[in-house]
């Protein structure tokens, strides 16, 4: 099977069958000639996807059949993004796959209008949401959300913010030191730069040399975000931490080693999400308790008994859409309430597990107020025995950082 259609096929996982695009990835990835060209040509087209779709838009008119719309974001990418391949070459390309698909027919209506998108890309929208929409390729009601929100030159600046192609690598100061880990790291040639914000963290580029360090728990990937909401905490030697919604694991591994003595119970719905936990903990070597609980139902047995609770909860996870381009494509607005009204369950629920004096921990890695802030002044206002300490919106910047929110709330009184 050559690369192309083994991009197709992934595509019309994602696109047809709502597959994530990292798991038919995987499972594909082996029929490839070409990894890096056929990785980069996936997640291209995906985070182009609103782009493309306009562009299809400009250059027809009516929508093509859903196969046709595949073959033609492909060309328009190719064409557009990957300037290894020549244009006249995508072109055909593009029509040898679709004739391999038993498409034959539609080699006319695709070479005409990948000619004429060679020719002459289709100008953005005047209007200044519809044109940042097409220029950052984020659907339209999401960033008209955002300017309503945070303004015009904020949105603009958070969503063309280049994403940092590094990965975060949090060191197991347990197993080696920092200095430890650079020497290994030099020795396999991996290229790093240290992290000025965590003094155990670095930014690597990932190659198959880091696997076998990964894999005997010298380190992990976690994002800054992620560390930043773990910090919110304060754990103090002898905590007890509840964390709610576990999986898959890095929150609740970092906390267990944060302070001495530290007693972790990790939770979440499904089985096969508490075997991620596991595997986490083992790799990292690190002890939980690791339990199946649904977070948005009372647990009588854990009322009252944690010092700290971790509520880091489902979202619609838009602070990451850099990271996992397929974030967008399914998303409607109508969506956000019901998530907003989950987030609310757990977060009251949350707030019955900690002690008097302890904290709740709050967080989403998405940007939109109705899942953030607005879900935690509801709750202040509606618990009179629980204050607001400190809340914070991270946004995307290009140096390392998504989108996360994390608020700290305080239970001040039995």
């Amino acid at each position: 099977m050559n690369d192309y259609r083994v991009v197709y096929e992934i595509l019309s996982d994602v696109y047809k069958r709502q597959a994530y695009a990292s798991i038919s990835l995987s499972r594909r990835i082996c029929l490839a000639q070409n990894r890096e060209f056929v990785t980069r040509f996936v997640y291209g087209v995906l985070q182009d996807d609103v782009k493309l779709n306009y562009y299809i838009s400009c250059l027809t008119s009516k929508k093509p059949q859903n196969s046709v719309t595949v073959l033609l974001k492909m060309g328009m990418y190719c064409i557009g993004s990957m300037d290894s391949v020549p244009d006249y070459a995508a072109v055909n390309n593009i029509l040898d796959l679709a004739k391999e698909l038993g498409k034959a027919g539609s080699c006319g209506f695709l070479n005409g209008v990948l000619k004429n998108f060679c020719r002459q890309t289709p100008a953005p929208p005047k209007e200044k949401a519809a044109r940042l929409s097409v220029t950052a390729s984020v659907p339209l009601w999401i960033v008209r959300a955002y300017i309503k929100q945070y303004g015009f030159e904020k949105t603009e600046a958070f969503l063309t913010a280049v994403p940092d192609e590094r990965e975060h690598m949090r060191i197991n100061t347990e197993l080696i030191s920092v200095a430890g880990m650079k020497d290994k790291l030099d020795a396999a040639g991996a290229e790093y730069d240290d992290d000025p914000e965590f003094d155990d963290c670095l930014f690597v580029r990932n190659s198959p040399a880091l696997k076998g360090m990964f894999d005997e728990g010298l380190f992990t990937y976690q994002s800054k975000c992620s560390m930043r909401c773990c910090k919110t905490a304060e754990v103090k030697d002898g905590a007890k931490v509840l964390d709610m919604c576990a999986a898959p694991g890095g929150k609740a591994v970092y906390i267990s080693a944060m302070a001495k003595d530290v007693s972790v119970t990790a939770c979440d719905i499904y089985h096969h999400r508490l075997d991620l936990i596991q595997a986490y903990a083992r790799r990292m070597r690190r002890k939980l308790d690791i339990r199946l609980m649904d977070a948005t139902v009372a647990n009588k047995a854990f009322f009252g008994a944690f010092d700290v609770v971790m509520c880091d909860v489902p979202c619609s996870n838009l602070g990451v859409a850099a990271k996992k381009p397929d974030v967008y494509l399914f998303k409607e607005q109508s969506q956000i309430f019901g998530l907003a009204q989950e987030q609310y369950r757990i977060l009251c629920n949350g707030a019955r597990y900690v002690k008097a004096g302890g904290d709740v921990i709050y967080s989403t890695c998405t940007l939109l107020k109705e899942e953030n802030g607005d879900v935690v002044k509801r709750f202040i206002k509606e618990h009179r025995k629980y204050k607001l300490v400190e809340s914070r919106q991270y946004f995307p910047d290009g140096e390392g950082s998504d989108g996360f929110f994390v608020a700290k709330i305080k239970r001040t009184e039995e």
